[in-house]
């Protein structure tokens, strides 16, 4: 009984210390889920051809809300897909997605990255693709920063 009493008056003063301070940053949402994906059809630069790929997605991540009503938010993604090109050669093709987004609901900004690698099981040069974004929008909704890179990398063929 006095176990019970002590548990519960450990139980009531965490609750008033969070309804009290405003409450600590608690997550709010989480996920961690595979999906099924495909057919989807990726262009492969480097062969000047289109493959088609089918796989699984694998997304994982949580939001957190702030005691200042502001939240943030990170997700990661991963993917192993596999596929043929028109020509005939076989590809994998492994990505990971990073996006993280923070702030109240307006401002706010957000990074993203996304990361490509198709690879090819023949002769054929692989591909390596990263993106990078990054946007700010103010108070007004408006868009005042706006960055976008791109990086395309052909690498290997065989003889």
């Amino acid at each position: 009984m006095k176990r019970r009493f002590i548990i519960l008056a450990m139980i009531t003063t965490m609750a008033l210390l969070v309804f009290v301070t405003g409450g600590l940053a608690q997550p709010a949402f989480q996920i961690n889920e595979k999906i099924d994906v495909g057919p989807i059809s990726l262009w492969n630069p480097c062969t000047e051809e289109l493959v088609e790929l089918d796989g699984t997605l694998h997304l994982s991540g949580r939001l957190l809300l702030d005691s200042a009503e502001g939240f943030h938010l990170k997700l990661h993604a991963n993917s192993h897909l596999a596929g043929e090109g028109i020509s005939g050669t076989e590809y994998i093709a492994n990505a990971t997605y990073n996006w993280q987004l923070n702030g109240k609901f307006l401002p706010f900004e957000t990074t993203k990255i996304l990361t490509v690698s198709l690879i090819s099981q023949g002769k054929e040069p692989n591909l390596k693709l990263k993106a990078r974004f990054y946007v700010t929008v103010n108070a007004n909704g408006e868009l005042t920063a706006y960055v976008d890179e791109f990086e395309v990398e052909c690498t290997g063929g065989k003889p």
